[in-house]
């Protein structure tokens, strides 16, 4: 099966590296594999064995090192115009983006089947941003939800969520060679030295970094052997803490170590519970409990659901988790069975059904 993506750009978000691994996944399964961006794109952060074509503003195919300033509009019209010209050459285009639905949708071909992987309702996060910009992309984001393209969503949670529909699903997969528990037993937190709680770093206050800062003073007030590890960084203004490390991981082997060097991942975030959130996933695949607001695969039985925007939720968590070592255990064990059914081999094989016409129920 002959595969087209088309991208604005490559990134360095969660949605790119499912782009890629989806990729590599699929070429190993002997399936061909091509993403289509403008010719001003970077190259890719998450590595890929897809071939990359880059068109100029006309849609014409350019060597990888000629660049054409071009922006917005002019990066949609490239896409659309090379898609009219290469189409019919592929059995899928696989709009992946809301922008990207437009030029796929409006393309001419008459043998590639149009499909619409949505990672997100992306105008949550436009109309948060509160910029005349962002609201254009949100409105635009909210039509692309309606367009005629066969729309394959990451949760349940977007089966019927405002004005997406769909009954087909494929979850984030997991490099499980990486992503994976060292041997661990049932904690004694009552005699432990430190104890170590930690997060993704992130800006945007949608992913609730300030509610784990706010939890971490309160916990340490009440116990000195409370460390709080962040990854990346990007904490909120000037704020620093004496117990508060900064890990900058390089890789995803180096982000595994930061998880299985943690006692209790929180992830906070404040939007669209029951999506998929890497660091939840990546987190149960490494043995660590989780403390979340609530995504995909977090449930009672898994991890320790929070209030929303509430740090003192994240401290009754946090403090019930270590004062009942069983039980937190027995959680982390059934969420390690969850992500375990992640492998990228099993979800992108669940993608490709979906592009053959072969039934999958909504479940699996």
């Amino acid at each position: 099966m002959k595969i087209l993506i088309p991208m604005t750009d490559f990134g360095r978000t969660g949605g790119y590296r499912v782009l890629s691994e989806l990729a590599n996944a699929w070429i190993r399964n002997d399936h061909h594999v091509c993403f289509l961006v403008p010719c001003t794109s970077q190259l890719p952060y998450f590595p890929t064995r897809a071939s990359i074509i880059r068109v100029d503003s006309n849609g014409n195919a350019v060597d990888p090192g000629e660049s054409v300033p071009s922006r917005g509009i002019v990066q949609l019209a490239s896409l659309y115009k090379a898609l009219n010209r290469m189409a019919d050459h592929y059995d899928i285009l696989l709009a992946n983006y809301s922008l990207t639905a437009f030029p796929v949708s409006f393309c001419t071909c008459h043998t590639a089947k149009k499909f619409y992987y949505i990672q997100a309702y992306e105008p949550d996060y436009f109309w948060g941003q509160r910029t005349f910009k962002s609201t254009i992309l949100g409105l635009l984001s909210k039509l692309s939800y309606n367009l005629p393209l066969q729309r394959i969503v990451n949760a349940p949670l977007y089966f019927a969520y405002k004005n997406i529909r769909s009954d087909r699903f494929v979850t984030p997969g997991l490099d499980l060679n990486i992503f994976k528990p060292d041997e661990r037993s049932v904690v004694d937190f009552k005699n432990k030295k430190t104890i170590i709680i930690g997060c993704i770093g992130r800006k945007e206050p949608e992913k609730g970094i300030s509610y784990v800062l706010e939890a971490f003073k309160k916990l340490y007030g009440r116990d000195k052997r409370f460390l709080l590890r962040v990854a990346f960084g990007n904490l909120p203004g000037n704020w620093a803490h004496e117990r508060c490390e900064v890990i900058m991981p390089n890789n995803d082997l180096e982000l595994a170590g930061f998880y299985k060097s943690l006692d209790i991942l929180i992830a906070p975030g404040t939007v669209q519970h029951g999506a998929p959130h890497y660091p939840v996933l990546e987190a149960m695949a490494c043995g660590i409990p989780v403390v979340t607001t609530g995504y995909y695969g977090a449930d009672n039985s898994t991890a320790w659901i929070v209030e929303n925007k509430s740090s003192e939720s994240i401290v009754n968590a946090v403090t019930d988790l270590i004062d009942k070592s069983e039980l937190t255990f027995s959680k982390t064990v059934k969420a390690l069975h969850i992500a375990q059914q992640l492998e990228w081999e099993i979800v992108s094989a669940k993608m490709i059904r979906y592009f053959t016409g072969n039934a999958v129920d909504a479940n699996g």
